[in-house]
């Protein structure tokens, strides 16, 4: 036994015996294996339609000495996606949600010498827990650590949704700082006092003290320096201790960011200066690892993320781990975070609740989290999630009046309907030039809305396109999966976004490749490949040198094409990638052309067998080799798709605009009973039809109807097209 109890924490990562429940019949411990947390099982086949999704089983001896007069707590830093924690064979507690920290309070159960420790992990799909079907993989496991805490009877609270038991809120106005420092105590005690003390760049700026029973102090902090996102990241430190006057009994530091966030029909402001949000969105996992992701890989990731200047990330589709949120506060990154609310409602809403709550509370002081995500894509699928939203937008405001909530609409969503305004800022989730359309379709897409809703606050929560590494055409086109297409399609976008600077906030879909198991596409199983960024962390591919140019400033310089540069004709096209504001470009050793401008330098020179070319600019130099081929230019599937179709004079075809057609009766009269066609269609193959909103239908309105079929891919069989224009050619114009 010992008496003297301070505050600390013992790392619990190293080794637990696991098992997958069903694999071991007896289960014996010599059959298990000894893993280090983190750790999922699904490290290897997690990009695979049949992944395992089971019930894991750590267990681990722990071996203590307890303390009179100590408190013990379990704390997990996530497990997916449901947790039964049992010491002794007693059960400590469970946790429903896969992505939060949680704590179990395990003071009794534990007793000095060995205790076995044994935690139930279950991966399968929960009725009324999210997330319940989403578009990436579900690794199972305690993918973050384990520790044991050990705390005096009286100390700052473990037991609210995973806090630290102290609040602290700075309100911003008039370059004055108010800062409202509020602790919680279990078994307060009157001999006992909270001293209080704020810091910043190691200069204290106050500091007060407050009885246990009533922890709280306000502080007014003139001329305060405040967080300015990545020109001036500054932090504030809170240091709170209860203490006799000379003895701590314990402690919290929490970092904190003076500023004022806000997003409106202007753009995105802060501290009252507009700052477009430019960044891209990610997921946690990795090749060979899944989610559970180790330091040295995370700072890879973070060096990653600096070096293509992004402002912003939004943190898709759950909590991340601290690291993240910390490396945001430090860099000055805007962050968006959000819970697993995805894709449609089932129910659920205590826990969705839940995980809101628990998002908050262990993010709350972050700087760098500028708004609550309460929900991505909520109406792909049937339900109603209205209900739940504004129950979730409630509970952000009730908890954190400071931050404003946001939630990322499926790209079919009315922009009138009630889901879309559930949150007080939307951003859509749009991949024209992919799935569908054209990739100016975006501006059309977003200048209607402009028109049509010049009060609102309108961002891009995700938008890109594959493009697999390694992949490469000579004629990029939509579908190919190339990375030519893919730096063609994010030149575009780039250009569309940097012409509307009131959009608060954009970001690409994604940062890196990441799994989805239930994906096949381009030959690649199990994989979404939009990233900016390889799977195995390997491939920069181009469009991440584009963004660099266009947000970092570095100064760098890159040839477009990837590792295999293969050209075809007698002018090579060359394009350059660089935030300098002008290229030469060599080939050999002879100058042959000199570019201004910004971003993206196009250069065309004679095609030879083997180009040796070279692109400088102040210092910075990037090589490459082009080789020559012979081949004929097909036409693409889209050029071909359609046509030849009959089109009578004076009557209707799939060659005419749909605002033509609907403008003739009988044409409008066709065109409602197609869709009540299609949606039949669809119901009978269980799907169901998008909702079509006003502002898609102003779009598509322009356009021919045979790029509206094209848009619409594979799912219209060649039948229903000759069936639709044959009704056609009957309606005379």
């Amino acid at each position: 036994m010992c008496y003297t109890v301070i505050m600390k924490r013992e790392n619990l990562n190293a080794g637990w015996k696991f098992h997958l429940e069903g694999d071991l019949g007896s289960a014996l411990v010599s059959h298990m294996q000894t893993v280090t947390l983190p750790h999922t099982w699904n490290d290897k086949d997690g990009t695979s339609a049949d992944y395992r999704r089971a019930v894991g089983v750590y267990t681990k001896t722990l071996t203590i000495y307890k303390c009179i007069g100590a408190a013990y707590y379990l704390e997990f830093g996530a497990a997916f996606s449901c947790a039964e924690v049992y010491v002794n064979k007693a059960l400590a507690g469970r946790h429903e949600g896969g992505f939060s920290l949680f704590r179990f309070d395990v003071t009794k159960l534990l007793k000095s010498g060995e205790n076995e420790i044994e935690v139930r992990v279950d991966s399968r799909d929960k009725e009324g827990i999210y997330p319940h079907k989403a578009d990436f993989t579900f690794f199972g496991g305690l993918y973050r650590g384990v520790c044991l805490i050990t705390a005096s009877q009286t100390r700052f609270d473990l037991d609210y949704f995973g806090s630290q038991g102290v609040k602290v809120t700075p309100v911003l106005k008039d370059g004055i700082a108010e800062v409202d420092v509020t602790a919680y105590i279990t078994n307060p005690r009157k001999d006992l006092k909270v001293d209080i003390s704020i810091t910043c760049l190691g200069e204290k700026v106050a500091e007060s003290s407050a009885p246990t029973q009533n922890p709280r102090a306000v502080f007014r902090l003139e001329n305060s320096r405040l967080w300015q996102g990545k020109s001036s990241p500054i932090m504030y430190e809170a240091r709170l201790s209860i203490t006799d006057g000379i003895r701590k009994w314990d402690e919290r530091i929490i970092k904190f960011g003076i500023r004022r966030a806000a997003a409106d029909a202007d753009g995105f402001k802060l501290n009252g200066e507009l700052l477009p949000l430019r960044g891209v969105a990610m997921h946690q996992d990795r090749e060979g690892v899944g989610w559970a992701v180790g330091a040295e890989q995370k700072e890879q990731d973070f060096a990653l993320i600096k070096e293509l200047g992004a402002n912003t990330l939004r943190l898709a589709h759950y909590q991340h781990g601290q690291e993240v949120y910390d490396f945001a506060d430090a860099e000055g990154l805007c962050v968006w975070t959000e819970i697993p609310f995805i894709s449609g409602y089932a129910g659920g809403d205590e826990n969705a609740l839940q995980q809101m709550k628990e998002l908050i509370v262990q993010n709350y002081h972050h700087p760098s989290v500028v708004c609550w995500g309460i929900g991505n894509e909520v109406t792909m699928e049937e339900g109603d999630p209205l209900p739940l939203l504004k129950k979730l937008n409630a509970l952000c405001h009730k908890l954190d009046p400071t931050r404003f909530t946001v939630q990322a609409c499926y790209m079919a969503e009315d922009a009138e309907s009630a889901v879309s305004k559930a949150a007080d800022v939307v951003s859509y989730n749009h991949y024209f030039g992919w799935y569908v359309g054209s990739t100016k379709d975006n501006a059309t897409w977003l200048d209607d809305f402009r028109e049509h809703f010049p009060r609102r606050a309108l961002g891009l929560s995700e938008y890109g396109c594959e493009g697999i590494a390694g992949r490469h055409a000579l004629f990029p086109r939509r579908g190919d999966y190339s990375l030519e297409y893919q730096a063609d399609y994010h030149e575009k976008m780039a250009k569309i976004i940097a012409e509307r600077p009131w959009l608060w906030a954009t970001h690409i879909w994604n940062m890196f490749d990441f799994a989805s198991s239930l994906r096949d596409e381009g030959g690649v199983k199990g994989m979404n490949n939009k990233g900016l960024v390889s799977y195995d962390r390997k491939v920069k591919k181009d469009p991440f040198y584009l963004y660099k140019a266009y947000w970092s400033n570095v100064p760098f310089i890159h040839i477009a094409g990837g590792e295999r540069q293969v050209r075809a004709g007698d002018e090579c096209v060359i394009k350059v990638y660089s935030n300098l504001p002008k290229v030469t470009l060599y080939v050999g050793k002879t100058k042959v052309s000199e570019a201004e401008g910004g971003k993206v330098f196009t250069f065309s020179v004679p095609l030879k067998r083997i180009l040796r070319v070279a692109a400088v600019a102040e210092g910075c130099r990037d090589e490459v080799k082009i080789f020559r081929v012979k081949v004929k230019k097909n036409k693409g599937e889209e050029e071909l798709k359609y046509s030849g179709y009959p089109a009578p004079t004076g009557r209707f075809s799939i060659y005419d605009k749909l605002s033509e057609v609907m403008a003739n009766k009988e044409g409008e009269k066709l065109v409602k009973e197609v869709l009540d066609e299609a949606k039949t269609y669809l119901a009978a193959r269980g799907k169901t039809m998008p909702n079509i909103s006003p502002a898609m239908m102003r779009m598509a309105s322009g356009m021919r109807i045979r790029r509206i079929l094209s848009m619409l891919g594979d799912s219209v069989p060649e039948e229903m097209v000759e069936k639709l224009n044959a009704r056609l050619n009957a309606i005379e114009k």
